[in-house]
């Protein structure tokens, strides 16, 4: 049979196998060190995952909700609040206009603390305490170690709220002082079940990064030379 020529035969799908197993072994070499190839490796991915989120953003989030202040701007005059908090962050990088996005940040920083405590009171802990009463009414042999389940969420769910409480552990009256030792011993607890989903979070990142290279070497063994062997 006739070998066809490289050029020939290439297509928009040879050329991207190629492109991708070119940048996969560029990005694999950083493991051996650091030099101008992985650092350009590097640089491309970030601006391809930069580009891409930006574009997506404008397309699917930025742009509908601006062709909506244009058309019906009394309709949704708060979008434009929104925008403005928006375009107030591009002055961080400015050194004296910066002061000008500690308005977005705050905005920020107090809906994302309130998001996450109102979360897990009302999205983890109440639940876990109410699911604790209604499994302890309805108790069988076998019912034990759901209760024992929940107890233990709710354990832990207060004691990490109780690890980031900072007032009202110095009092000077009885009931300070017991509070302040209960707070400090539930918090310890807290502290453990943080460490515990940390190391559970960073095993997961480390089943995923593995997972990844093990699907990219199976791109390079079984796609790239392949078909750089005909």
């Amino acid at each position: 049979m006739p070998i066809q020529p490289l050029w020939q035969a290439l297509d928009g799908q040879t050329i991207g196998i190629w492109v991708a197993a070119i940048l996969t072994l560029v990005i694999l070499s950083a493991a051996f060190g650091e030099h101008r190839l992985s650092r350009l490796g590097f640089a491309l991915l970030i601006g391809a995952t930069v580009g891409y989120t930006a574009a997506l953003t404008w397309q699917a989030v930025l742009w509908p909700r601006l062709l909506l202040i244009v058309h019906d701007p009394l309709g949704h005059w708060t979008l434009a609040i929104w925008f403005l908090l928006g375009l107030l962050l591009l002055t961080r990088g400015v050194s004296s206009a910066s002061w000008l996005s500690n308005l977005s940040l705050a905005y920020l920083v107090g809906v994302g603390a309130a998001l996450a405590i109102g979360g897990a009171v009302l999205g983890t802990a109440v639940p876990q305490a109410l699911a604790v009463v209604a499994e302890r009414h309805q108790a069988t042999p076998g019912a034990w170690p759901a209760v024992a389940n929940a107890l233990l969420v709710s354990l832990g769910t207060v004691g990490v709220l109780l690890r980031f409480t900072y007032t009202g552990r110095k009092g000077k009256r009885l009931v300070a002082r017991l509070w302040g030792g209960l707070v400090e011993a539930w918090g310890r607890i807290g502290s453990a079940f943080i460490t515990v989903a940390l190391g559970a979070l960073f095993a997961t990142a480390i089943v995923s990064l593995v997972t990844l290279l093990s699907s990219r070497l199976q791109f390079l063994l079984f796609d790239w030379l392949r078909l750089a062997m005909r």
